[in-house]
């Protein structure tokens, strides 16, 4: 093909590649709806999530790890925790996970495991870039009975970890003949090992956080009938002293999904996981956007300087770019 063919060639391309790029735009703008301009500082609504892993059975606990830079996260079912890097992609990182859902480091940066199915708190025994399915229980029980399945986690900087403690680990859940407490809890584990029981009211208490002051704690009510986001006031000692609704979802013909993982964004924003994607909160409790993602989006975590958005969603590792606050 000589020059002046080529460029005839790439002049009748041009029109279906600016098509092409228009549709790739629109496709991304698509899943984006926006209730509070302010937000559009770090959502980037030209981005569009990708998937990055999948064949997962139940992905779950996604996990930031600063010092290594790579991302741990849990296959329930499959008792497995994998870990993802940028740069050198996914590999095994436990192979006996001890059926662990959420993950979080505790402040002299151990691996803390909620191991729903094992029905414990605990942590693994060695060095965080060496792992090894060694783990010593750190909770296990209130008031004599064993929790039902411990779930998610957030660690707060005097060391305590508050955690809920769902029956989705039980084989019948609410009916399950082993379940030894008659309610779902939201508990609080200081470093002493003593446990407080902080509300006992919720049907089923799943993902939870921290606000960037440490003054409020976030708890995601997973129940279809009536999926609801709460936020507890702290004192300075962690202390719970007041409780009210945070945000109550609607949920449109056809979304999946209920209020499940959450994280707080330096910003004070909340992103959590809900009916048909991912529900974008201030602290407050106003909705500032919506991010509608296929399928049962599951929990979430940021990367250390917050410009991308990890989401473990059903059987998938899924990854979202997001602007970072100038």
């Amino acid at each position: 093909m000589n020059r002046l063919s080529l460029v005839l060639f790439g002049f009748l391309l041009a029109p279906f590649a600016a098509l092409a790029n228009l549709e790739s735009d629109e496709n991304s703008k698509a899943i984006y709806e926006i209730h509070d301009q302010s937000v559009l500082e770090i959502l980037d609504t030209t981005a569009n999530y990708d998937v990055i892993a999948s064949g997962f059975a139940w992905a779950e606990g996604p996990l930031w790890v600063a010092k290594g830079n790579y991302l741990l996260f849990s296959d329930i079912p499959n008792n497995k925790v994998y870990k993802f890097s940028p740069e050198h992609g996914l590999s095994e990182y436990l192979s006996n996970s001890g059926y662990s859902n959420g993950l979080l480091l505790d402040n002299q940066g151990r691996l803390t495991l909620l191991q729903s199915r094992s029905r414990v708190v605990a942590q693994m025994n060695s060095d965080i870039d060496t792992p090894k399915d060694e783990f010593n229980v750190v909770a296990k029980s209130f008031q004599g009975k064993r929790f039902n399945s411990p779930n998610d986690g957030a660690l707060h900087k005097n060391g305590s970890i508050y955690f809920t403690d769902p029956p989705y680990g039980l084989p019948k859940q609410l009916d399950d003949p082993s379940k030894e407490l008659s309610f779902q809890g939201v508990y609080r584990l200081l470093p002493n090992g003593e446990i407080t029981l902080l509300d006992s009211s919720l049907t089923f208490p799943n993902g939870i956080a921290l606000s960037t002051k440490q003054n409020a704690l976030f708890v995601a009510v997973s129940d279809k009938n009536q999926p609801i986001w709460y936020r507890y006031e702290l004192d300075q000692q962690g202390d719970v002293t007041a409780k009210r609704v945070l945000y109550r979802p609607s949920q449109n013909d056809g979304e999946i999904g209920s209020p499940d993982g959450l994280k707080v964004h330096s910003t004070g924003i909340v992103f959590a996981t809900g009916p048909g994607g991912i529900w974008v909160l201030s602290e407050q409790g106003k909705l500032l956007a919506r991010i509608k993602l296929p399928g049962f989006n599951a929990n979430l975590a940021f990367n250390e300087n917050e410009s991308m958005l990890y989401i473990t969603a059903d059987n998938e590792l899924r990854q979202l770019k997001l602007n970072q606050p100038k």
